[in-house]
């Protein structure tokens, strides 16, 4: 039999329960606004008196919990869509800014804007215009000067072009290292929520609100680097739920634990011409991180490719012998080697990287040995391996003929392959140049001398560069050695994009153009013979100087290549903030807050709230009969 005050317990418990969806309604409205915030719900059930009894008694309502209205699946897609769309956008970024310096026009307003035919184009087209102005004025010292003003021109915007490529490394090894800072960051905090959500529910509530501030704090992760979570009830119900946070295949927080992004600033470089202190990064118990991972994702994959992608072009060859040198160090030697062109070598000449079975050791130096066929024998110096450990690995190597990698492959299309480009391109036309220049005769009757050049770190002079014979290299080391005079003699490898220049005597002097060529038959031309010059003016149209034809369709060659890239770029990034776009609509369909809706239902928990008030009234004046009007 059911209670004489029973019905009033139904009215109260309906009161309670609509009152706490009236909150909650409100709740709602009032986080309409707030970034990351999911719509809660009161699910409610149906109370039972007597559970024992053959007939159940219903004995009103009940919430059973509050939980917030979001969709696992649309949380996964909008984080790796995120996590795409920030490496489109910042790879956009830094090809953008590629354009800019390697790309620059000057346009008719006197602004810069991108153009398939850049400034370096320009130079290069104005210096061969004014060159074959001497072609019938071999004498005329103004076009001389004026020619060689033209090349100083073209000289400073390539140094121009490589410095601002440098600046630009550094930007995004900075940028990593902000990176870095934030990921931990976000490491501390979700850790901090983790600790807060578990203490909460740890009494039976759902810490919904909490729940969405770390799921806010998933979201924004997700910008820096694919991210993926898993959630684990305890075993057999005791002890807190799990909580593990992954990036790049390794476990950046496990519930309250974090294993932290370290820096480390790196002694050695991958590329000529790199900045110094790139960072590394490891994590903080010690393992590898993969920096070049194409799951990595996010912003730091886009950093880690800008700064460093040289589109895997690095020196690898099979390791051959290992000997001691005079100052102990070992010294390895690798042939069969995949780079026999002095023009495309772009190793360091000191602190690089060399990787034998996996393990990575630095060089000092190297030498390089060239055979009468043209093929190159590298021999590095190794710093501080005269440990018999480590010359027992490397002894290991060359006994199963190992392959050696000099630097580290990265695919992408960075900042190194483009100033590898820009070198290629300085030292090949530089050295067709010069072999033309030097078989020709000045306005003084001598021996040309080299028109383009390099200058010395250590002085700032410039070297003496030994010619091509039969189109083979010479030998040479990494380190250019100095003369008895003072000069420094050596290979065109010492030539870059970063130093190249206009020999000083020959543009302090522009007589020093070796315009006449040297008689064949022994009889003396005189001085208005240019067919020397001639030979010079015909490289800009020698097609079989580069793989992609004359100097100028290298060039713009250079420049297409970054156009379509930065065109892909800013194209996915459209298509990505299109599909992110879609996908935050579909996840704010079922966890967003609509204020119309909320509204509605406001209205429908005050009507039964209402109900449980008239029940209450009603059941008031039964029990008043009942007991005060009954005789």
């Amino acid at each position: 039999m059911a209670s004489t005050f029973g019905s009033l317990e139904i009215a109260k418990s309906g009161m309670l329960t609509y009152n706490a969806a009236l909150q909650t309604t409100a709740h709602n409205i009032a986080n309409i606004e707030t970034e990351g915030y999911s719509k809660q719900t009161v699910n409610v059930e149906s109370m039972v008196a007597n559970k024992t009894s053959v007939t159940v008694q219903g004995f009103g309502v009940n919430v059973k919990n509050i939980t917030r209205q979001r969709n696992e699946y649309y949380d996964t897609k909008y984080q790796s869509t995120k996590s795409t769309l920030s490496k489109y956008e910042t790879e956009s970024y830094y090809l953008n800014r590629l354009q800019d310096y390697i790309c620059a026009k000057v346009t008719s307003d006197g602004s810069l804007a991108n153009s398939d035919k850049a400034l370096m184009s320009d130079a290069f087209d104005e210096f061969f215009s004014v060159l074959s102005n001497l072609v019938g004025n071999p004498n005329n010292s103004t076009i001389r000067t004026q020619a060689v003003t033209t090349a100083q021109t073209m000289t400073g915007m390539i140094n121009n072009v490589a410095t601002n490529l440098q600046a630009l490394q550094e930007e995004a090894n900075t940028e990593i290292k902000s990176s870095v800072d934030e990921i931990n960051a976000y490491a501390d905090k979700i850790v901090s929520l983790t600790k807060q959500i578990n203490t909460v529910e740890a009494y039976g509530s759902i810490a919904n609100d909490l729940r969405d501030q770390r799921s806010l704090l998933i979201d924004e992760l997700s910008e820096f680097c694919n991210v993926s979570i898993k959630e684990q009830a305890p075993a057999d119900g005791v002890g807190t739920p799990q909580y593990y946070v992954y990036i790049n295949g390794g476990i950046l927080v496990d519930t309250y634990n974090i294993n932290k992004l370290v820096l480390e600033q790196k002694d050695t470089y991958s590329n000529i011409g790199d900045v110094t202190g790139c960072y590394d990064i490891k994590w903080a118990d010690g393992t590898d991180f993969v920096e070049n991972n194409n799951q990595l994702g996010g912003k730091l994959q886009s950093l880690f490719e800008t700064r460093d992608g040289n589109n895997s072009a690095i020196v690898k060859g099979t390791a051959t012998s290992l000997v001691n040198n005079t100052n102990g160090n070992l010294v390895l030697t690798i042939a069969d080697t995949n780079c026999n062109d002095v023009t495309k070598l772009n190793i360091p000449s000191h602190d690089g990287e060399i990787t034998v079975n996996q393990v990575t050791y630095a060089y000092e130096s190297f030498e390089v040995i060239v055979d009468e066929a043209g093929e190159f024998t590298y021999q590095f110096t190794l710093q501080d391996t005269t440990e018999a450990t480590e010359s027992k690995v490397l002894q290991n190597a060359i006994l199963k003929k190992s392959t050696v990698n000099v630097g580290t492959a990265v695919s992408a299309k960075g900042i190194p392959y483009y100033m590898a480009q820009l070198n290629e391109f300085v030292r090949t036309f530089a050295q067709e140049f010069n072999t033309i220049q030097n078989k020709g005769l000045d306005l003084y009757g001598e021996m040309g001398m080299d028109f383009f050049n390099g200058t010395v770190p250590a002085n700032g002079e410039n070297y003496v560069f030994t010619e091509r014979t039969d189109g083979k290299d010479a030998s040479f080391g990494s380190l250019a050695e100095k003369n008895e005079d003072g000069t420094y003699t050596g290979s065109y490898y010492y030539m870059t994009a970063l130093n190249f220049c206009v020999t000083e005597e020959v543009l302090n002097d522009g007589n020093k153009i070796a315009c006449k060529g040297v008689p064949t038959d022994g009889s003396d031309v005189g001085n208005d013979n240019g067919d020397n010059v001639q030979l010079m003016t015909e490289l800009k149209d020698n097609s079989s100087m580069f793989v992609h034809g004359a100097p100028d369709s290298f060039l713009q060659s250079l420049t297409s290549i970054l156009a379509v890239n930065a065109q892909k770029a800013e194209t996915l990034t459209e298509s990505q903030t299109n599909i992110l776009y879609a996908i935050d609509s579909n996840r704010t369909s079922i966890s967003g807050v609509d204020e119309d809706e909320e509204g509605a239902d406001m209205i429908v928990f005050q009507n039964m709230l209402m109900n449980q008030y008239k029940v209450l009234s009603v059941m008031n004046e039964v029990l008043d009969k009942l007991i005060n009007g009954t005789v």
